[in-house]
């Protein structure tokens, strides 16, 4: 494995020695073309990381000094990089050399998601050549690496960019020494997205679309949505940024009146746990490879949540059928379960679902839009669900009129068994709405007083 700081040591080098530097198994030199440098690209992820100096033919060829036009090598860099998969992390940098520029490319291995295609094909550096994978060859790196997911992927950051009393709270959660933990999060000297997700002070500083935006709208019935102020960015560790968005969006969200005997109580509409659920699956099961970032909507009615997902509308649709469960990023729970977030690997959705089936709500949206990129969108209702059951809008009219009533004159009027009857009237009972004296031969259900002076 090639040493980090000997790649950035030759990635810093003047254009004076760069131009002389010979070609290996961690360098190359090539003209500014986007299959020239999408080849090198991908065949340094794949094995040890390398540099690239871009505006010089090879050796071979003479070593002429071609340069660049940067404006164009920005363009090809970004078409070159676009089309490989995985794509390893890479920096660049323009030097001039006499009257020319060049650019220098850095490009990280991928560590354990190798290999690398590029175009769909498979290259890997072999002494000083970019060479195709044989399918053999493929298969062999499929094998030993094949179960990785993208968290392990290294980033630019350091330990340095830690978030120090984060790591306290998780060696302490977790019950396990710091270093053990920074090993984890760790690949050859550099943070992995995982490390920056969970610990780093700015995870958007070293991963590009790692934060939450939230705007508010005004949303008048008949009219487009109208953006309120501006949009809050937020950019934390995991837990931290989890918190402050759910406290932001409880800020945000009516409250709703109770009543306990005569005291009356204010709750959020939404309770804590199913809003914490949500934006812990967005940063949770968020796709790390994209550049997208997650976004929350504050309407009057609603508030909706997307973030780019890693799952596909057909595996959507799968785990939908058969309840199953999907773990992307799996090593993020490490780090999000000890915080007692509600996270519920996996069955998070299957708990909003009844906890806003229980109170009532309006059933939640979740789907997933478009495949390759995908994105995961969650709609969060604030509203009750229409009555539909005619005959429990008929008593509670009736309740109304009568303030009182027995089970014997609910299966009267209404045509019900005795068992029905009483489920109807225990329910309100559970609702608040109706208070319950007697044993189970005199029962009466009398309508609290505070809720028909409203």
């Amino acid at each position: 494995m090639t040493d980090k700081i000997a790649l950035d040591a030759l990635y810093n080098l003047s254009g004076e020695k760069l131009v002389k530097y010979a070609e290996g198994e961690i360098f190359d030199r090539t003209i500014s073309s986007q299959d020239n440098i999408g080849v090198r690209i991908a065949a340094f992820g794949t094995k040890n990381g390398g540099i690239i100096l871009v505006g010089q033919k090879d050796f071979r060829e003479g070593g002429e000094i071609i340069g660049i036009d940067e404006e164009e090598f920005q363009r090809t860099f970004s078409q070159a990089i676009s089309n490989v998969r995985p794509a390893p992390l890479t920096q660049s940098r323009i030097i001039e050399y006499k009257d020319k520029k060049l650019a220098v490319i850095e490009v990280r291995d991928v560590g354990e998601l190798r290999p690398c295609a590029y175009k769909k094909n498979f290259y890997e550096r072999k002494g000083e050549s970019s060479l195709p994978l044989q399918p053999d060859e493929v298969r062999r790196y499929h094998i030993v690496y094949g179960g990785v997911n993208i968290e392990n992927m290294p980033t630019h950051a350091s330990r340095e960019d830690i978030d120090k009393e984060e790591l306290k709270k998780y060696s302490e959660l977790l019950k396990k020494e710091e270093s053990n933990i920074l090993e984890s999060i760790s690949h050859d000297g550099s943070l992995t997205i995982r490390g920056v997700v969970a610990l780093s002070r700015d995870p958007l500083k070293h991963l590009e679309g790692a934060f939450i935006e939230i705007q508010k709208y005004d949303n008048v019935l008949g009219s487009p949505p109208i953006p309120i102020g501006s949009p809050i960015k937020l950019s934390k560790p995991a837990g931290l940024l989890i918190e402050e968005t759910t406290q932001i969006l409880l800020q945000n969200l009516p409250l709703e009146r109770k009543y306990d005997g005569a005291k009356m109580v204010e709750s959020p509409i939404i309770p804590v746990s199913v809003i914490r659920e949500v934006i812990t699956n967005a940063v949770a099961h968020r796709n790390y490879r994209s550049t997208e970032h997650v976004r929350i909507r504050i309407f009057a009615d609603c508030f909706d949540i997307a973030n780019p997902a890693v799952v596909s509308e057909k595996m959507w649709a799968d785990i939908l059928a058969t309840h199953s469960t999907y773990h992307p990023n799996e090593g993020l729970y490490t780090f999000l379960n000890p915080k007692q977030l509600y996270e519920g690997r996996g069955e998070g959705i299957w708990k909003i679902k009844e906890e806003l089936e229980r109170l009532r709500k309006i059933e939640p949206e979740f789907k997933v839009i478009g495949d390759s990129p995908s994105s995961f969108y969650v709609k969060i209702n604030l509203t009750q669900k229409i009555a539909k059951d005619v005959k429990m809008l008929r008593l509670t009219a009736m309740i109304k009129k009568n303030e009182k009533i027995t089970s014997s004159k609910v299966m009267k009027l209404l045509g019900v068994s005795r068992v029905t009857a009483l489920n109807m009237l225990n329910k309100l009972v559970k609702e608040g709405i109706l208070d319950h004296e007697g044993t189970t031969k005199t029962s009466k259900y009398k309508l609290k007083k505070i809720i028909s002076s409203q």
